[in-house]
């Protein structure tokens, strides 16, 4: 503890020891007839001062030891009882008061733990279940296709798919904060990895009528193909979402030393200058409602939280009224590969 500090919280001491020797001096000064020789009181005020000092000194010193024995058993044994090791009765109701408040917040952390864990276990075995009615209501859909006038079908596809997307999204959502439990590191092929990434949005690529093109050959990258497949087809899911009827989107893959980047880019209105800082936050949306799409701003944000976690590298550019373009590079040196999981 600071003195200054100390000097706050010992001010009463200090005062009512300052006020003695004032009327001290006082008395010394009005009573005439007070007789002391002036040896005797630079003695006096010698010793006086020299207790003064001292007491300070010890009692400074002794704050600090109770202060810092508090620190410690709040921080090795606050779990315990053992209020016997403390000198001083108001220690004690102190370290009493601290193992009352750690007992208690350990019964609220087990409590809180085990609730959580009855959640995720909940979610987890709704997200299996759900995806049995949603895989035969798009067998049924599959089975009346000719049944069904285009339009119609194309459009419950679309809700179909963004039914199949969402539940998608809760899983990697949960599965993300166990990434590091769930990971296998490995070379793939970038155009193998773009490929699998694309496979889901073939339909929504054709219903829009959306012009595809790759540039650049294929690399072999150092990352997870699930996780990185995921987060690429956030990617192409937002470009496909903005696209407008008709329009492009461009894969490209280039390769500088150990750093490799696929960008996807997209044509469309793009991305307004003063959104382009706050696409990845959780929840952003834009500020425009661009085409009159539904959007809640979680996808880009997980796919940043992902690509962070991986040890890649997630960035945007835009102009706006013509393109927005987003790029994940994969940085060989900086991918979490110390450790990989069979």
């Amino acid at each position: 503890m600071k003195f200054i500090k100390y000097l706050k919280e010992r001010w009463i001491t200090y005062t009512f020891i300052g006020c003695a020797l004032l009327f001290s001096a006082i008395i010394y000064k009005l009573d005439k007839s007070f007789n002391i020789s002036t040896s005797n009181a630079n003695y006096i005020i010698a010793g006086w001062s020299l207790m003064f000092i001292a007491f300070v000194v010890i009692d400074y010193w002794i704050f600090n030891y109770r202060i810092e024995k508090f620190e410690k058993y709040c921080t090795l044994n606050a779990s315990s009882e053992d209020f016997d090791e403390f000198a001083y009765p108001v220690d004690k109701e102190y370290a009493r008061l601290v193992h009352n408040l750690a007992v208690e917040y350990e019964k609220y952390k087990a409590d809180t733990y085990t609730k959580a864990s009855e959640e995720l276990e909940f979610i987890t075995k709704w997200l299996h279940d759900v995806k049995v009615p949603i895989s035969a209501a798009r067998l049924v859909l599959e089975h009346y296709e000719d049944d069904i006038p285009r339009n119609l079908y194309q459009s419950i596809d679309r809700e179909m798919f963004s039914i199949e997307e969402w539940v998608q999204r809760v899983f990697y959502e949960i599965k993300s904060n166990s990434l590091y439990d769930d990971y296998k590191i490995s070379r793939i092929n970038s155009k193998k990895l773009m490929a699998n990434a694309l496979k889901g949005y073939l339909n929504l690529l054709s219903y829009k009528k959306i012009n595809i093109s790759f540039i650049g050959e294929a690399y072999d990258i150092l990352t997870d193909e699930k996780w990185s497949g995921y987060i690429l087809s956030q990617i192409i899911s937002n470009a496909v979402k903005y696209t407008p009827i008709g329009g492009t989107i461009v894969i490209s893959t280039e390769k500088d030393g150990d750093e490799t980047t696929i960008s996807i880019k997209n044509s469309g209105k793009g991305i307004l200058r003063e959104d382009m800082g706050q696409i990845f936050n959780k929840g952003y949306t834009s500020s425009e409602n661009r085409d009159g799409m539904k959007s809640t701003g979680y996808g880009l944000y997980l796919s940043k939280k992902l690509s962070d976690m991986l040890g890649h590298r997630l960035s945007a550019e835009s102009k706006y009224g013509e393109y927005a373009i987003f790029k994940l590079t994969f940085i060989e040196n900086e991918t979490m590969h110390h450790v990989t999981k069979m």
